[in-house]
């Protein structure tokens, strides 16, 4: 690229001073590629700007410049994989009804998770910019240094010799200048105490740099009678969002002290769930089931364990603290069998040798960012939400109710009160209840502490299920109930069959036991328990008169396929318009079913 020959050119260092140096001389192949990067570099630079023959009008300097455009202003911490319309699609294929439940539990998980995304992004950009900001001052303070050393008159002096660049520290500095090391380095200690360690006590905030919203998280409330889905909801949605959960009952937890659980161990089994997981721990859902067990009831000792102070011990743990937690390794006391001792009667005994305890590990979880939902049925509560809504029946303009309209489960409220609520419409009016007007007060007068009160920030009410709802419940869901006892029968072999007419009869009977969708499976065992003891049988059949104890379960064999569609259609809730199937179609069939 360079030819061998050489010319000499005199480079001016000063005003008045002037140096002697060697330059290689391109070839003609590097001058007409310099040529062609100097004519398009013009180029290149004009079409920055408005005016072509202005050239550069600015520069770009990184360690000043901080903005890179309205386009990089956005958000970058990406699109979120799923919406609440996403959750709940998921959820409606597992979970029957309690729409307006569904929709306020799935916008409160995912604005929960979206606001630990955006920490997580945050915390990463801080991290980088802080790497960045040392990375800067490692450059400065190797420059700095460098500078100092050549302003050391021994240290820094400048060799303007060949011979004296190529000596080596030990032919120079202990001979010519005795005892400069330790000058040095007393130098360099100097230095480095001059920094003042109180001055790191403040930081000045940068005007430069935004601050970053916070998001708070938003725990939640469920209320509505036993039976209605509300720990299911909850279940369902961990599965599909893949996060740590833990459902823990508030009937064992007591104040700090005295004989049951401390309120931490609700941690310690979300720890568990996550397998000692730190970091999912600490965005994990926490579900405090019975939560209105732990409300404040007079006790004739005058200490309420395990209701208002297990209130104040909720306080800071669901506000956000960090908790330690210690979890026992057995697996160390497992493979040591234990030893035990034999007494023997009027010798001295000696003592039990224990076997070693196992490992104890200590974790420190922050429930910041852990999510708390708190469920409980609140048998009580809608009387006295009636009581502060109802009109007065006594004075002038008093509408006359009976005792029992005031203290029945269904109530005919006028449908003004629910128009405030989300997700009202006039479809489903008719399914709000007293519980969806519960306000902070409610809660108070039923036992609680205000402080627990005000860190519940959405209170979601559940409406009890309809037969209906009890109907769909036991065909709709991908794991509905009537098809899990089908594949039950499946494994004698037997075939199970339901008309539609005993389904529904056995959501009647459901409904009127007041337990919800847990009465379902207490029907099923009650109608099938004679036919899982009579199996194998090739045919069953369960009708309505069966249901309602008119009847036997009715049994066929392999040639009964026939009777069985019979019976089938004739118990249809909708029957269908009369047809003419092709017979050919109906002898095949049962040929190929051993009829």
């Amino acid at each position: 690229m360079y030819r061998p020959a050489r010319r000499l050119s005199v480079a001016l260092c000063g005003p008045s001073s002037a140096r002697w140096r060697l330059t290689p001389t391109p070839c003609r192949a590097c001058q007409r590629s310099s040529r062609q990067l100097s004519t398009s570099q013009p180029l290149a630079a004009s079409k920055r700007t408005t005016d072509f023959n202005s050239g550069y009008t600015g520069s770009y300097d990184p360690n000043t410049e901080n903005g890179r455009g309205p386009m990089f202003t956005k958000s970058s911490f990406g699109v979120p994989q799923f919406y609440p319309r996403d959750l709940k699609k998921r959820v409606d294929a597992y979970v029957v009804g309690q729409d307006r439940a569904k929709k306020t539990i799935c916008s409160t998980i995912f604005n929960h998770y979206q606001g630990v995304r955006r920490r997580r992004q945050h915390e990463h950009e801080e991290r980088n910019r802080r790497d960045k900001l040392s990375r800067q001052r490692l450059v400065r303070d190797r420059e700095l240094h460098q500078r100092r050393r050549e302003t050391h008159p021994v240290e820094g002096q400048r060799f303007t010799d060949a011979t004296s660049r190529r000596r080596s520290a030990d032919e120079t500095s202990e001979d010519d200048f005795p005892g400069h090391q330790e000058s040095l380095r007393h130098l360099s200690d100097t230095r480095e105490t001059e920094e003042d360690p109180y001055e790191s006590l403040y930081q000045a905030e940068d005007p430069s740099i935004p601050e970053p919203v916070k998001v708070d998280k938003s725990n939640m409330l469920l209320i509505g009678p036993t039976g209605v889905g509300k720990t299911y909801i909850l279940e369902t949605l961990s599965k599909k969002i893949n996060v740590p959960f833990s459902i823990c009952d508030c009937n064992s937890f007591t104040q700090a002290g005295y004989i049951g659980q401390d309120v931490e161990s609700c941690i310690e089994r979300l720890l568990i769930e996550a397998n000692n997981d730190i970091k999912a721990t600490e965005h994990g859902i926490v579900v405090l089931d019975e939560f209105d067990k732990i409300a404040r009831r007079e006790t004739t000792t005058g200490r309420d364990v395990g209701g208002e102070g297990v209130q104040q011990a909720l306080l800071k743990l669901v506000e956000g603290t960090k908790v330690t937690i210690n979890v026992k390794d057995n697996r160390s006391s497992r493979s040591t069998p234990p030893i035990t001792t034999n007494f023997s009667g009027g010798s001295s005994s000696t003592a039990q040798v224990t076997p070693p305890g196992g490992k104890v590990d200590q974790y420190t979880i922050d429930t910041t960012n852990i999510l708390f939902v708190f469920c409980g049925a609140f048998v009580g509560l809608d009387k006295n939400v009636l009581r502060r809504v109802a009109k007065p029946s006594v004075g002038f303009g008093g509408k006359v109710e009976g005792r029992t309209t005031v203290a029945g489960t269904k109530q005919a409220l006028p449908q003004e009160l629910f128009s405030h609520l989300p997700h009202y419409t006039a479809a489903s009016a008719s399914s709000f209840t007293p519980l969806d007007l519960t306000t902070p007060e409610d809660l108070q007068a039923f036992g609680f502490i205000p402080e627990l009160i005000g860190r519940l920030h959405n209170v979601c009410a559940l409406s009890p299920l309809s037969t209906d709802d009890l109907f769909r419940i036991l065909t709709e869901p991908r794991n509905s109930l009537a098809a899990q006892y089908i594949a039950l029968f499946e494994t004698y072999p037997s075939r199970l069959n339901f008309t539609e007419k005993a389904l529904y009869a056995i959501a009647e009977r459901a409904e009127k036991s007041g337990t919800g969708a847990r009465a379902l499976k207490m029907e099923m065992e009650r109608v099938l328990a004679e036919p899982m003891f009579d199996a194998p049988m090739p045919h069953v059949l369960i009708t309505e008169a069966c249901v309602r104890g008119l009847e036997k379960p009715l049994y066929w064999g392999k040639d009964g396929r026939f009777e069985l569609d019979r019976r089938l259609q004739e118990e249809e809730l909708n029957p269908r318009p009369a047809t003419h199937p092709s017979p050919f179609e109906q002898y095949r069939e049962a040929g190929q079913s051993g009829g």
